[in-house]
């Protein structure tokens, strides 16, 4: 089954995500994601069925350390160079705005 992903679609994505596409771009990204689609449905019926499932492709373990308690700088110290501070925290300008 093919499925095709048309300009109209990619348009309403792009003001959903807040991005300005030309009308080339949205007809490039349609018949790109369409190929996309169709591959996966291709994926999708793969004979998969004698292969063993595997979460990793690699016998690797994470290595870890053992936690060492050290000393630390005393909240002052942190503090002491930074030109905005409130409370004993750093003041950072806000990245999150409000619509």
């Amino acid at each position: 089954m093919t499925k095709v992903i048309t300009k109209d679609l990619i348009d309403t994505l792009s003001k959903l995500a807040k991005i300005s596409l030309t009308k080339e771009q949205e007809e490039k990204y349609a018949s790109e994601f369409t190929s996309v689609m169709n591959y996966m449905e291709e994926i999708k019926n793969l004979d998969v069925d004698n292969i063993e499932e595997t979460a990793r492709v690699a016998n690797d373990e994470n290595v870890l350390r053992e936690d060492i308690v050290k000393e630390s700088l005393l909240q002052k110290e942190a503090l002491k160079n930074s030109k905005n501070t409130s409370n004993g925290y750093f003041l950072v300008p806000a990245i999150f705005k409000e619509d």
